[in-house]
């Protein structure tokens, strides 16, 4: 009888181990992948397998076994997991065996609703006890040592005290989560400051507002305010990493010691003048295409494809600098390295093992296991790393400590698992650069699409090269400049006399290559070229503005194969000539009959051949900019972007004055009556583009409609 009762007790201890923590058999792998900056997701081997999932206390003595709605959990450094049980007001401690040790309600009076925990060096805890106001702190055995309030001061006025995240420095300062600020107070409960607020920029319309409006109205003005901070941890290294909801700067911040963001940010804000009309486009209409069409942390989209912008509920760093962040929306965790390149993503929103249906809370321990807190589910899933991340985490690591060779080696390894995983093709690139190798470290890099690299490499190549080939480039360059010399002038002796010859054979047609030589004139007077074309307008050439579009579209895709590789916009195998024809020819093509419907009704002068001929002319610029600058874009980096794009862009500016100096010339307007009918000229360009769009609509569900027909009758008839 007694053996039986030892058996009933073994298979009850049992139970109640299985149903506290629940080691899977086999372990539960998650669908990983990265993304790039155009937002693809790219399949990558299993990074993570759920080895455990936490559902209760276990056999704790405690009344209450199970969690109720969770909303922190910190794990120490010797692995000990502490989870913050909101809703029954505790905080639950376990070892690295995943035994419930202590449970604490409170040291001098009971929590309520506790949101956020810290644990110190020395297991001292620090709880964020949120509806009582305060910080509370306790030592290992959770007996009380002290407790933090608002800490009085005069920047900290009028605001209540509900602390929601935390940590604490090895100084001893307690950083609290306050809104757009992290506040400080240091050992003796003093107010330190804020800490780490976003720069919100300057707004123009804001500043005139304050000067030009009353006294009444500036009352109703509202107060712009940085973004909220989310959640923050402390790093090994004493930096202070957060979340927040910054959209500009980014999400995901590493705070150096005066509150200034030293991680990978999405562009740098300062004092630049916002303007109201730019930001309503970025920010209301086409978010979709700026998530899409540069970095940005986590996903702009969730898996159904509708557009989103991610909330990061907790970050945890790991010994060796790796960030790993977990996002509420779409359920997802994403790691960056220390660079903030994107290592891997995984998880999602999902009853299965491996997903969440809240998640809010995530930390890791010595080994590199995470740990998912999911609110709603109330359970915590640990995470295993596979070899493959492993390796990834030990080259990034190896790199960053100055070890390029054992870098080099475990990159290798990596591609050995996966040979498309981009990182480790840009981690040898960066190794290569380290090593002095830039050419590999270009063809590496290049081969990733890297572009910032391959500018690292390519700019130290062209020192090297100009070092060791100085005298010879030089002669070289002295060649160049003479032949660019005879090449301009040749170019204005036969486009003058192209112009000349024309006005003079009053009795003849434009001839084709007076007429090519005539069109480039418009580079050096282009209100001559435009009156010329007014007062001939029956003897003009119209095959000329046709062979125009052509050269101009063959220079749009000499362009897109000759540009140096970090100045190209697009990538060569996602060129689709269709498409960069309609690009190049939308605007002077829809611009034709726009600008004669316009003309037509408001008495202009300007026939539609004419037109035609003057919306080529527009082109020209562009031939002559975009021509030898994709030969000189190959002595260029992306470190000369900036005046590189200034000359693109002076194309189009230049095609734009062109386009208006036509309607003014050719119909005999005023300044005035121009810009008028160039607005009109749009807003008919715009109704073109919308009809055709219609069309093509329209065109395609007849398309669908007949093709569903003919199946349909094939099914009953055939």
């Amino acid at each position: 009888m007694k053996s039986l009762k030892k058996i009933g007790i073994g298979l009850l201890a049992a139970f109640t181990c299985m149903i506290s923590v629940s080691q899977t058999a086999l372990a539960s792998g998650t669908d990983s992948y990265v993304t790039g900056d155009d937002s693809y997701r790219q399949p990558v081997p299993e990074s993570y397998v759920v080895v455990r999932t936490i559902n209760n206390i276990g056999g704790y003595e405690d009344d209450t076994q199970t969690f109720r709605e969770p909303q922190d959990l910190f794990v120490d450094k010797q692995d000990n997991i502490y989870i913050v049980d909101t809703l029954n007001k505790r905080v639950v401690k376990m070892n690295s065996n995943f035994e419930t040790v202590g449970v604490f309600y409170g040291p001098d009076k009971p929590f309520n609703s506790p949101q956020g925990i810290f644990v110190d060096d020395d297991g001292d805890m620090y709880v964020a006890d949120t509806n009582n106001n305060r910080v509370v702190h306790m030592d290992p055995e959770g007996n009380f040592v002290e407790e933090f309030t608002n800490p009085e001061s005069d920047l900290n006025t009028g605001t209540s005290f509900t602390p929601s995240k935390l940590i604490v420095s090895p100084t001893g300062y307690i950083y609290v989560v306050r809104g757009e600020n992290i506040m400080a107070i240091d050992g003796n409960g003093g107010f330190r400051g804020y800490y780490g607020q976003t720069n919100i920029g300057y707004d123009l319309v804001e500043a005139l507002m304050r000067i030009f409006a009353s006294e009444q109205q500036q009352k109703f003005m509202v107060k712009r305010t940085a973004s909220s901070y989310v959640n923050l941890t402390l790093g090994d290294d004493g930096m202070i990493y957060a979340t927040s909801q910054e959209r500009e700067e980014g999400e995901i911040k590493e705070l150096n010691s005066i509150g200034t963001n030293i991680y990978r940010k999405y562009k740098t804000i300062g004092n630049s003048v916002r303007n109201p009309i730019t930001d309503f486009i970025n920010n209301k209409v086409l978010k979709s295409v700026v998530a899409s069409n540069s970095f940005k942390f986590g996903e702009y989209f969730n898996d159904e494809g509708e557009y989103m912008e991610p909330i990061f509920e907790d970050i945890c760093v790991d010994q060796d600098g790796i960030v790993t962040v977990v996002e509420r929306l779409n359920g997802k965790v994403y790691q960056y390295d220390q660079a903030g390149n994107m290592l891997v993503a995984f998880g999602g929103l999902n009853e299965k093992k491996g997903t969440f249906t809240r998640p809010v809370a995530i930390d890791v321990d010595s080994k590199g296991n995470l740990y998912v807190l999911d609110r709603i589910n109330a359970n915590i899933q640990v995470f295993e790393p596979t070899e493959f991340i492993k390796l990834v985490h030990e080259a990034t690591a190896a790199y960053n400590a100055g070890n390029y060779t054992d870098s080099f080696v475990l990159w290798n390894q990596v591609l050995d698992i996966d040979e498309n995983y981009d990182l480790a093709h840009t981690g040898i690139a960066r190794t290569y650069y380290k090593q002095e190798q830039y050419e590999l470290s270009m063809e590496e890099s290049k081969l990733v699409g890297n572009r910032d690299v391959y500018t690292q490499a390519f700019d130290e190549y062209k020192y090297v090269v100009l070092r060791k080939y100085f005298v010879p480039i030089i002669l070289l360059i002295v060649v160049i400049i003479a032949a660019v010399i005879v090449l301009v002038s040749l170019f204005i002796k036969y486009a003058k006399k192209g112009y000349w010859k024309f006005l003079e054979q009053k009795d003849k047609k434009m001839g084709f290559g007076a007429g090519i030589m005539y069109a480039f004139y418009t580079l050096l007077h282009p209100i001559d070229t435009l009156e010329g074309i007014r007062y001939n307008r029956t003897r003009i050439n119209m095959v000329v503005p046709y062979v125009l579009f052509i050269a101009a579209y063959v220079v749009r895709i000499m362009y897109l194969y000759i540009v140096h590789f970090p100045l190209a916009s697009i990538e060569l195998e996602d060129v689709n000539l269709v498409f960069e024809a309609a690009k190049l020819w939308i605007v002077p093509i829809t611009w034709i009959p726009a600008s004669f419907m316009a003309t037509s009704i408001s008495g202009g002068e300007s026939k539609f051949s004419e037109i035609t001929f003057a919306s080529a002319l527009s082109l020209v610029p562009y031939i002559a900019i975009n021509l030898p600058l994709m030969f000189l874009s190959n002595i260029m980096s992306k470190s000369q972007q900036s005046w590189y794009g200034a000359f693109s862009a002076a194309a189009f500016v230049w095609m734009f004055i062109i386009m208006f100096l036509t309607m003014m010339i050719l119909n005999n307007y005023t300044l005035k009556k121009t810009i008028g009918m160039m607005l009109v000229s749009a807003f008919m360009m715009l109704i073109i583009w919308l009809v055709v769009l219609l069309c093509y609509i329209l065109t395609g569900r007849a398309i669908q409609f007949v093709i569903s027909v003919i199946n349909e009758f094939q099914l009953n008839f055939l």
